[in-house]
């Protein structure tokens, strides 16, 4: 959920400083409310300073006058410089300009309300390593109310505690450890929020609220024992028996895997439209803590920074910030995503989610992601509400090749990476990651152009201009297909799986269709174009024959071309990499009739043999790893042990000839 664009730099009057820049200086500024010390750079301006005072003053930047020693500061000159002429320790005095509305001047002068500030640093609740982690099992009488403080007022009836269910009860209260008079949450206006019969947390809580009405405050006895389970944070766990607790309300959940990890409480469901695949969707974004402390915010898609008597430079929600734009099923935002689907314009969704879960793109540790859905642009082709024609294409195609440049750039760091170094135990996991961001970002990428071209083919247009376009977005589509399923590192030479296989065989359709319309077209870029991504396309299907036709053609049409050459060299390396397979397949058939051979003693069997593993060996036919791994030296040895001394002078030539390949292995050779 922290992908979304960040404010604007206008929000940031301390932006980092270039390499070389000046360092940031203290300035002092009196509010009606007080007065703060905040850190700005030399070269930003008063009127960037405006944007962020405009929270505490409450007054829009233009109605803001700020001087320095009785001199208005110009907004747009820096404020070192002239006129302003501001150094380290001013003080800059933030009124209310003069000659604006009465109320305006008022409200900049009463104390600002309080803000919703963004605790960025809070950090996830540490998890207490403990011996015994089995969730206690609570026995009748163990978690008893002794008194009713304040009665409820809704009976409400338990149906998804117990079990896998897709819907679960979701309940928030406050409750007070009475011997330790400590409270949860610290924040009085919030509560605590749990599902009733989580196996992750105590289940004295769950024993309570089943014992009480909505709106009833009462006191309970409890196990210590029991009370003091909570692996993931979310519940008191103080070594305190008597408890008071609140049930504020109930509510009903998704639990969307039915493990308890990702409750989906949709609050509103809004309008009756709902967004579908790859649709954009405006929302308002917040990510919360999720534990016994308080549910504090600590990202939103609202933030912007303010001054703030007491704090100084503060992130904030900005109430009145734009919504930001997200594409419903590209996995960014996985759990944005969801509630957007399940939400109409005006709903609102919050999704719990424990440590484990959707952990790409947010905070570590358990959070709550609340969205609300603000608007809609669902642009699904020729004859929907949103189309635009020609514009909705190039921006469907422009979104597809801001993908394909993703996943491509991803793709060369994997390449790059390999030539450096071979891959450590400690380096896989990186690959692993980068490589599925490859896959990732080249299936949206695909997802895109091809959408794009149904949209070609429903409009049903002879136009030269369109039938290129459809031609770039083919091509593109069967460079992003075949993307998203490559394989890097010492996978990239095993033989491709069935997903791969069709997609490179679907692709190789898709550009024969487009090198058949480009030649109609008689545009020799756009053949050139298709015949390299053949070419790109048959060195993934490890089709060397077909791969140096194609590179044929394409050095007779343009020769200069230096790419190429790497191509060539690609196809080269290719070529000695199914060799070699093909060597170990050999070796170990030969290996096998070695073996045979020794135990018939068929000498002129066992001599021919050996002679043709010399042979492999020496020819470079088979690498050091498929020797070792088939332990051939084993069989050699048994070979000499026959007695017959041309056996064993020709033998010995072949461990010298392991022994060789062994140290040009050692060294990387």
């Amino acid at each position: 959920a922290g992908t979304a664009a960040p404010p604007a730099s206008a929000h940031r009057p301390t932006r980092p400083s270039a390499p070389g820049a000046s360092t940031a200086m203290q300035l002092k500024v009196a509010l009606p409310s007080g007065e703060v010390t905040v850190p700005v750079e030399p070269n930003s301006t008063p009127g960037m300073l405006k944007e962020n005072l405009k929270y505490s003053l409450r007054v829009p930047p233009k109605l803001i006058k700020l001087t320095c020693d009785g001199r208005e500061l110009d907004d747009i000159k820096p404020l070192v410089a002239e006129p302003n002429n501001l150094k380290d320790g001013d003080i800059i005095l933030a009124v209310a300009r003069e000659g604006a509305p009465e109320e305006v001047i008022k409200q900049a002068e009463s104390k600002p309300p309080a803000q919703t500030m963004i605790r960025k640093e809070e950090p996830p609740k540490p998890k207490v390593v403990k011996k015994d982690v089995v969730r206690p099992i609570l026995a009748e009488g163990d978690v008893v109310k002794k008194k009713t403080i304040e009665p409820g007022y809704q009976v409400w009836k338990p149906q998804f505690v117990e079990g896998k269910h897709p819907t679960r009860h979701l309940a928030f209260i406050r409750v007070e450890a009475v011997e330790d008079k400590k409270r949860y949450p610290e924040q009085e206006e919030t509560s605590m929020v749990f599902a009733l019969g989580d196996p992750q947390t105590s289940p004295v809580w769950t024993a309570a609220v089943l014992q009480m009405e909505v709106g009833e405050k009462a006191e309970f006895q409890m196990p210590k024992k029991a009370v003091d389970f909570d692996p993931e944070g979310l519940l008191p766990s103080d070594s305190c028996s008597t408890w008071t607790v609140e049930l504020l309300r109930m509510a009903e959940a998704i639990d969307v895997e039915q493990d308890y990890r990702q409750l989906l409480h949709i609050e509103s469901s809004g309008g009756k439209e709902r967004a579908e695949d790859l649709d954009g969707v405006a929302v308002h974004w917040r990510v919360r803590r999720w534990m016994a402390e308080g549910m504090f915010c600590i990202a939103s898609s609202r933030e912007r920074i303010a001054i703030m008597p007491g704090y100084g430079l503060v992130p904030i929600e900005d109430q009145n910030a734009p919504p930001v734009t997200i594409a419903v099923g590209e996995g960014q935002q996985e759990a944005v995503e969801m509630i957007a689907m399940k939400c109409g314009p005006g709903g609102k969704g919050h999704m719990y989610l424990k440590t484990e879960a959707m952990k790409g793109n947010r905070p570590q540790g358990c959070v709550v992601i609340d969205v609300e859905v603000v608007a809609m642009d669902p642009c699904r082709g020729p004859g929907s509400a949103g189309w635009k024609g020609w514009q909705s294409l190039m921006v469907e195609r422009e979104t597809g090749d801001q993908w394909l440049e993703e996943a491509d750039g991803r793709r060369k760091q994997l390449e790059t990476f390999g030539t450096l170094r071979k891959s450590t135990g400690d380096s896989k996991d990186a690959e692993a990651h980068v490589s599925s961001q490859v896959h990732k970002f080249a299936k949206n990428a695909a997802r895109r152009y091809l959408r794009a071209v149904k949209w070609i083919e429903a409009d049903d247009q002879e136009d030269r201009k369109i039938k290129l376009e459809k031609c770039t977005l083919q091509i593109r589509l069967a460079k992003s297909s075949t993307l998203a399923h490559q394989r890097f590192g010492e996978a990239g030479e095993a033989e491709a799986n069935g997903e791969e296989k069709v997609a490179i065989q679907e692709a190789l359709e898709i550009l024969k269709q487009v090198l058949v319309t480009a030649e109609g077209l008689k545009n020799d870029g756009l053949v050139y174009e298709c015949l390299k991504m053949n070419l790109q396309v048959c060195i993934q299907g490890q089709d060397v024959d077909q791969a140096r036709k194609v590179l044929e053609t394409l050095l007779t049409m343009r020769p200069e071309d230096h790419e190429l050459k790497s191509d060539s060299a690609l196809i080269n390396r290719l070529e000695g990499v199914l060799h070699l397979k093909r060597g170990a397949s050999t070796i170990e058939t030969v290996q096998k009739d070695l073996q045979a051979a020794v135990i018939a003693e068929d000498k002129p069997k066992v001599t021919d043999c050996v002679q043709k593993l010399h042979d492999m060996i020496k020819g470079g036919e088979v690498t050091w790893d498929t020797v070792r791994t088939l332990k051939v030296g084993k069989d050699v040895g048994n070979a000499m042990k026959m007695g017959d001394p041309d056996i064993a002078g020709l033998a010995r030539k072949v461990v010298g000839e392991i022994q060789s390949l062994a140290t040009r292995a050692g060294i990387g050779l």
